[in-house]
Order: structure tokens, then C-alpha cells, then sequence
């Protein structure tokens, strides 16, 4: 990578090594897709394609040939016969950028660095595909989509626009929803990246994006090993996000109960995912960034 080229990026997540693991990624990715074991994702529209969708009522204006002469001379009525076309895939990675996704011991990937790792590696597999990719931060609120970007020449460019996003503030997915909706961007995947540490959940924001068409993918990032203490005895916790202080006494039994209480966060993650029928996974960033796009591969909903 020249100096030119790895200007403005973070080349501590994204050097040359990583560079020559997500053009792999990318090959694998399009064998997958042509083997037939993904479903194929292209967005749909209404128009002038050769694949029927649906009849609709004749209106004055119509063309002729778009009435279907064979169920008017059965049935009487005078319908149009509409077809689906293919429209380019528009793919949206909206990273969480607020304070809790920077937390981590020293020398140790935060989650939001993964998140990076991530967004990056699917990115360059969806313009590989001639997908339309935008880098989306959020924290309280969306930030603008930067201009979608297509093909594989626009991949510095994109690294670069996730290079630039910093930790900052809380968590609000909703709002950070309804900003993104309020853009007007074009329908297509969106990609969540976040520890959905909001107070108010996911659910509501997640049937907002799946109304308004858009087709959600959740990526949970956790961190298992903060589920296991180092010690017991008195600490002072402090809330990354609002600055809150808690001391307790933290004990074998408190630990187990927080493990409990975890997992049925993460559960409800899930649950709120299944409700709109998209894909959740919930990744460790103990796992490799690539063994982490694998399982987006094996999870299904990405490829196409």
C-alpha cells in the first residue's frame, strides 16, 4: 500500500495483510453466490422486466400491449399485466460510534474497531457485486450517508470515510433510524453494527426501518470475556456513555446473575430481529474479523 493510497486511513486495521484477506473474502463470496446456496438479493422494482409480478386495473393512458388479452377474453376483466426488473443493490453499513463501543483493555480491538474491520470487508464484497455501499455512523442520532460509492476503485475511498469515525456520545437507535430514514436514501440492506446498549431497545426503530422497505441485518458485537471477572470483592463502575458511577461488591452469585441478565438482552436482540425477518448474528470480537464475515456468509441474507 503507498503512502498516497493509505492516506487518511487507520493502517492498523487496514494494512496490506487485511487488504489481501478481503479480495479472498470477495472470491469466496462470488463462488458461494453462483453455487446457489444464496438467495439471490437483488432489489425489485415494478417496470418493464421479463419476470410477471402482478396484474393491476387498466387506466386511461396504459398501452395495449400491456393488457392481458388472455384474461379479459376468460374473465371479463381489463387488467395490465406488471413485471419485476432488477435495480442495483443499495447497502448501507450504519456503525455505532458512541463511547461504549471504545471500551476496551489496552492493546485489545475495541468493538467499534471491529465494527470497522467489518463494515470494510463486506463493503469491498458488495462492490465486488456492483452494489451501491455507504458508511452511515450513528450515536444519538444518524449522521448523512456519505454518497454511495460503486465498484472496487472506490474502495480507498470508503476505508478512508470509516477511518474517520471516532467515538463519541450515547445511543439512541431509533432517533438514528428516523435521521437515516429522513435522508430519503434508496431502499436496500441495511447493515447494523452495534452492542445495542440503548435503553430503549431496538424493536421499535428495527419495524420502522423494515416498514419503510428498507431489508435489516444485525450484527451484535459482544465482548464474551467481560462475562467472566478477573477478581471479586468492591469496584466502582462507571457508565462510558453518561458518566454515572456504581460501586458494589461484586461476588460470584452477582456475576452469574449478570451472565443471565446478558443473555436474555442478547435473546431479545434476537427476537426483536426475528419480528421483521431479519438476519441477527451475535459475534465475539475474540473471533478474527474474516471468521466473522464467514458467518455473515453462512448466516445467508448477505450474498446474492
Amino acid at each position: 500500500m503507498s503512502d498516497a493510497t493509505s492516506q487518511g486511513l487507520r493502517t492498523e486495521l487496514f494494512d496490506p495483510q487485511f487488504l489481501g484477506r478481503v479480495e479472498q473474502l470477495a472470491l469466496l463470496a462470488r463462488r458461494m453466490a453462483t453455487s446457489g446456496a444464496q438467495a439471490h438479493r437483488r432489489s425489485k422494482k415494478i417496470g418493464s422486466g421479463l419476470e410477471f409480478a402482478e396484474h393491476r386495473d387498466y387506466a386511461a393512458g396504459d398501452e395495449p400491449s400491456q393488457i392481458d388479452w388472455a384474461l379479459l377474453a376468460r374473465s371479463d376483466q381489463l387488467q395490465i399485466r406488471e413485471y419485476e426488473e432488477e435495480e442495483d443493490l443499495s447497502v448501507y453499513f450504519m456503525v455505532d460510534h458512541s463511547l461504549s463501543m471504545a471500551v476496551a483493555p489496552e492493546d485489545t480491538p475495541t468493538l467499534l474497531d471491529r465494527a470497522l474491520q467489518l463494515s470494510a470487508a463486506l463493503a469491498y464484497i458488495s462492490l465486488s457485486n456492483l452494489d451501491r455501499v455507504a458508511v452511515v455512523p450513528f450515536g444519538l442520532g444518524a449522521e448523512p450517508p456519505m454518497r454511495p460509492v460503486r465498484g472496487r476503485g472506490q474502495f480507498f475511498s470508503l476505508l478512508r470515510a470509516l477511518s474517520a469515525v471516532q467515538p463519541s456520545g450515547k445511543t439512541a437507535i431509533r432517533r438514528a433510524l428516523e435521521d437515516f430514514i429522513r435522508y430519503q436514501p434508496r431502499k436496500g440492506l441495511v447493515v447494523l453494527i452495534s452492542d445495542f446498549f440503548d435503553p430503549e431497545g431496538l424493536g421499535d426503530g428495527l419495524k420502522l426501518l423494515a416498514h419503510r422497505g428498507f431489508q435489516p441485518m444485525i450484527l451484535h458485537l459482544v465482548d464474551n470475556a467481560l462475562l467472566h471477572a478477573g477478581s471479586f470483592g468492591d469496584v466502582a463502575l462507571v457508565d462510558t456513555e453518561t458518566g454515572e458511577l456504581q460501586e458494589i461488591t461484586l461476588t460470584p452469585s452477582m456475576m452469574a446473575e449478570y451472565r443471565n441478565a446478558f443473555e436474555a438482552f442478547c435473546v431479545e436482540i434476537e427476537a426483536a430481529a426475528r419480528q421483521v425477518g431479519a438476519t441477527a448474528l451475535r459475534l465475539d470480537i475474540a473471533i478474527p474479523y474474516d471468521d466473522a464475515v464467514l458467518r455473515v456468509f453462512r448466516a445467508g441474507g448477505f450474498l446474492g
